[in-house]
């Protein structure tokens, strides 16, 4: 069951681990990360992240997390998904993967975005994406932890 699909340009990290894990009660997280997937001393440090925690961290590329949810892989377990960047998570939804609702948690653009929140700045290729999720009816949870209120998405004028 997919709990939480999260846009975090940071991956995992302490704020996933501490306060997103239990809000949801995953207990697999899956960083789908064409980049990760493909370098194993990355992959391996991600993998490592939550040793001891009692979460199995996997991951795995975009084609990859379509292909075996298609196949049933995660049917049984409550899973949490973490993309980097609105782009992969486009690719996601329209490759099969389908979500009825996005958490976006951090993305800093430090040049040329507009500012959200502190921890959300979007640039225009981030805001075209968020208008087509929500044009496919995708709700848009904008916060970067689960106690905080989710801060409404107001389209960029013009």
């Amino acid at each position: 069951m997919i709990v939480l699909v999260r846009v975090d340009d940071r991956l995992l990290h302490g704020q996933v681990l501490a306060a997103w894990v239990p809000f949801t009660k995953a207990d697999v997280l899956v960083v789908v990360s064409d980049e990760a997937a493909s370098d194993s001393a990355l992959k391996g440090a991600i993998e490592s992240e939550a040793d001891g925690e009692g979460l199995r961290v996997v991951v795995e590329s975009v084609r990859d997390v379509v292909k075996d949810t298609a196949a049933g892989a995660f049917a049984k377990d409550r899973v949490m998904f973490i993309v980097n960047c609105l782009k992969d998570a486009m690719r996601l939804y329209e490759e099969g993967f389908k979500f009825a609702s996005l958490n976006i948690g951090n993305i800093h653009h430090k040049t040329n975005g507009r500012v959200v929140t502190r921890s959300v700045i979007l640039d225009d290729e981030d805001e075209f994406a968020i208008e087509r999720f929500e044009g496919m009816g995708v709700n848009i949870d904008i916060r970067d932890i689960p106690t905080k209120p989710a801060v409404p998405y107001a389209r960029r004028a013009g």
